[in-house]
């Protein structure tokens, strides 16, 4: 970041906070951001769009009368305004948990920004869309093909009134593919993307293509879906959405609001021990990789299972208030990134060894449950099933259902690969129940 926009990001952190004291605000903070990115889009099997976006914001909180007022804006002109704002909004807002922003702290060393990365080019990122494209079109000329890549840059600045200063920049990339299959009344659709922070090996068209062509081809064949109880292969891009009723869980919010099933369940056995679930902000380059949350609470590495025991939940500042707990350094209570450790057998000798179920690719509609409880029911938008530990065809109109704290409670199988990005195996789950219309 150049020294001359650091100094104005810094006047102009220094100028709002100083309008916020003057207009009664007991505590507040203020960050300044500026980002670009640029990106292109294929629809169609044709180049559909390149955009350049640069965008510059601010983004003001107060605590006046013990309560909290926000605003944001875009203009350093109207910053004194935008800080008028939100202390009028304050009369009206939330209650706050905390009278104060803490000190400035320790933080960790997280490297955030790449330079490789910031030097992307448009021309690199419209060469690896298209490569995907067209290799997808060659599988399958009828296919509707779409991918997209995108390059983005930003700095910024969180200045608090408990005198925190913290300077901050970071890259990302991210690279996309995705088809639809139409045969009569059936549509397919298959996808895949990857994203980092840092430029590496992992910005690879050639893996978009294999894994959305693998997929086309188990779907060449169609299969029967297993009913009843069924064992579920979930890869790890689909790991996520699994545990998602976890994090729900563990928000601190929700622990504090009494709606979390887990409140009061702090060293308790709560999931198979084959489970161990780690927050980790401080990988380097990993997509949420962070050194300081929006409140300039230094972030941390959390363990909130370890071998299934439940051993912490995740706080932003106010939640912590709330629950008299200290904070985690969570934005919303939420993970930044989530690590499953792995297990002892790799991914292709767990799938052999299911005599039948399902390999799950993504569910839609998981929302619609009672998700908090840990209820799922959602439709597989794209699933095989296994026999005999092999993939034989694709399976359609499926809903599985279940609760998941009773299937990761017992019989949990993780595979010892991960996937090197998202830090998460492979997962066999018994016990959910498969439905077919």
């Amino acid at each position: 970041m150049p020294a001359t926009s650091v100094n104005d990001m810094h006047t102009l952190v220094e100028r709002g906070l100083a309008a916020a004291q003057k207009l009664g605000a007991t505590a507040a903070k203020l960050s300044t951001s500026r980002a670009t990115r640029i990106g292109c889009s294929f629809e169609a099997g044709r180049l559909k769009s390149t955009d350049t976006v640069e965008s510059r914001s601010f983004w003001v909180e107060v605590l006046v009368g013990g309560r909290r007022g926000t605003a944001g804006g875009n203009d350093p002109a109207a910053l004194e305004d935008l800080v008028g704002r939100a202390v009028a909004l304050a009369q009206v807002g939330a209650v706050a948990h905390f009278d104060r922003y803490p000190p400035p702290a320790d933080l960790a060393p997280v490297r955030t920004h790449s330079d490789r990365t910031a030097a992307l080019s448009r021309e690199s990122l419209i060469e690896a869309a298209r490569k995907v494209t067209d290799a997808l079109k060659a599988h399958d000329p009828d296919l509707f093909v779409e991918a997209g890549a995108s390059r983005y840059e930003a700095e910024g600045l969180l200045g608090t009134s408990g005198g925190v200063r913290h300077e901050w920049r970071r890259t990302d990339w991210g690279l996309s593919g995705g088809v639809q299959r139409t045969r009569d009344t059936d549509m397919l659709f298959a996808w895949s993307w990857r994203g980092w922070k840092d430029l590496n090996e992992y910005f690879d068209p050639d893996y978009i293509i294999r894994e959305i062509v693998r997929d086309l081809r188990w779907a060449e064949r169609s299969a029967e879906a297993p009913t009843g109880m069924t064992t579920v292969f979930i890869p790890p891009q689909a790991v996520e959405s699994f545990l998602f009723p976890l994090m729900m869980a563990v928000n601190g919010r929700n622990v504090a609001k009494g709606d979390s099933p887990l409140r009061g369940r702090l060293g308790e056995q709560v999931l198979d021990p084959a489970l161990t679930i780690v927050d980790n902000p401080h990988l380097d380059f990993s997509p949420g990789a962070a050194q300081s949350d929006g409140d300039g609470i230094p972030t941390r590495v959390t363990t909130i299972f370890r071998e299934g025991v439940l051993e912490s939940f995740l706080y932003d500042l106010d939640s912590a208030g709330l629950a008299g707990a200290a904070p985690t350094g969570n934005d919303g209570c939420g993970p930044h990134d989530l690590e499953v450790s792995p297990g002892a057998q790799p991914s292709a000798e767990l799938l052999a060894g299911i005599e039948d179920g399902l390999y799950i690719k993504g569910l839609i509609g998981l929302g619609q449950s009672n998700v908090m409880n840990g209820d799922l029911a959602g439709n597989v938008s794209l699933g095989y099933r296994i026999r005999h530990g092999e993939v034989v065809g694709r399976v359609k109109n499926v809903m599985l259902a279940g609760n998941l704290y009773d299937v990761l409670r017992r019989d949990v199988r993780l595979s010892s690969d991960c996937d090197p990005l998202l830090r998460l195996p492979y997962m066999v789950l018994e016990g959910l129940n498969a439905s077919a219309a």
